[in-house]
């Protein structure tokens, strides 16, 4: 059992020294349970901010299932191997980054004890789901902060919310 734990403990290890450190999917849903509350939080990790921001914005429940269930489809796993599938690098440590990461919005499905949460980031005025980090260790071609835009016909819907956030 001891080795079993040193083997886990020595990947891990080995894929943070690596540089990668991928966005675990989620799986889709169909529909969101009875109870939920919308919750919207905004800035440099929103997903852990505990201020909600409070505006005028009405919630479509299968819009945030279509959004959650698009950002879903992508596989770090798979598109840390297929990066060219990406539709947006921004080099680590650039201002992009941080500038990019300052926009992160997170949009949540509340319940009492648990969320269904989609998390969005604009740049030239589209919306961005964060997909995965690579270092350059290994491929300094590779190294980068990489992205994928959120469909056209989502954008246009939840852009009237982060028009509102941005505010």
């Amino acid at each position: 059992m001891k080795r079993i734990v040193e083997i886990m403990i020595s990947i891990i290890l080995v894929c943070s020294l690596a540089g990668c450190a991928p966005n675990l999917t989620t799986e889709k849903i169909s529909d969101l349970n009875d109870g939920y509350v919308c919750e919207y939080r905004y800035g440099k990790n929103a997903k852990y901010s505990t201020e909600l921001v409070d505006i005028d914005f009405e919630f479509d429940e299968q819009m945030f299932v279509n959004l959650y269930n698009e950002k879903a489809q992508y596989n770090p796993v798979y598109l840390r191997n297929h990066i060219d599938q990406c539709d947006l690098k921004l080099a680590s440590g650039s201002e992009e980054v941080s500038k990019m990461l300052d926009t992160e919005i997170s949009i949540r499905a509340a319940y009492e004890d648990t969320y269904e949460e989609v998390v969005v980031y604009e740049y030239n005025d589209d919306l961005y789901f964060f997909v995965l980090n690579m270092g350059g260790r290994t491929e300094k071609d590779k190294e980068g902060w990489y992205f994928m835009r959120v469909s056209d016909t989502l954008q246009t819907y939840w852009k009237q919310l982060t028009s509102q956030i941005y505010q």
